[in-house]
């Protein structure tokens, strides 16, 4: 097995143990996420990339059912927490480079804190490439990954509770008695490796950002990465 397959099996299992206690900490919308409300519309085709436990689907309520919504994942423990809290969903359970969709099936994709999980350039590039092949044209995607630059990430660094080499991260997940359930890779992006990337794959980049508490920041305040592509 590849050192990338062994990465993404990893997380896959430790996404699957640690289901429940993650759903715990995962039941409102990040401030950062709120910049999207303006793009989503009724009778829309979306599909949650890497949907986790399901929260992401609070910013589609104001519209019940005149939204065709798929959430998919690979973990089957983070499916069934989102089954259990929005049961009258469709999921899926798939990797994000192999979508098991029809070319154009979706108008907007959210990737919410998902592509950072990949362990290599060729990986991402590929998974890019499905998200645009499954894409409605005039479709949009909307990104969040962590800024592991930021001065609260790098101080973790330097306390030792995560590990950092080269630009890949090793984040452990503890249970709240302190004990280390598992270890998840991250790669550590920035605006400008992904205006690279995402441009390359054929995408409009329309917003790349720093982002805190929903505003524009910069990298050493930032939480997050925020981008907004676009499909011609």
């Amino acid at each position: 097995m590849s050192r990338t397959k062994k990465i993404i099996e990893q997380n896959r299992e430790v996404y699957d143990i640690i289901a429940p206690l993650f759903a715990s900490t995962r039941q409102y919308i990040w401030d950062d996420l709120k910049p999207f409300d303006k793009y989503i519309e009724p009778n829309l085709r979306v599909l949650d990339l890497g949907c986790g436990t399901g929260r992401l689907y609070q910013i589609f309520a104001k519209f019940q059912d005149s939204i065709d919504y798929v959430g998919l994942d690979q973990s089957a423990g983070q499916l069934a927490q989102s089954k259990k809290e929005f049961p009258n969903n469709k999921y899926v359970q798939a990797e994000m480079t192999q979508l098991p969709f029809e070319d154009a099936s979706f108008d907007l994709i959210f990737c919410i804190a998902t592509l950072h999980h990949l362990p290599d350039e060729e990986t991402r590039r590929h998974a890019l490439s499905e998200m645009k092949r499954i894409l409605q044209p005039g479709g949009r995607v909307f990104m969040t990954n962590w800024n592991l630059y930021s001065d609260s990430a790098q101080k973790t660094v330097e306390k030792g509770k995560w590990q950092q080499n080269e630009g890949e991260f090793v984040v452990p997940w503890m249970n709240p008695e302190g004990k280390t359930l598992g270890e998840r890779y991250y790669y550590g992006f920035t605006p400008e490796y992904l205006d690279k990337i995402c441009s390359e794959a054929g995408f409009v980049v329309e917003e790349n950002y720093y982002s805190k508490k929903g505003t524009k920041s910069d990298v050493k305040k930032g939480n997050n990465v925020v981008t907004i592509l676009r499909k011609n």
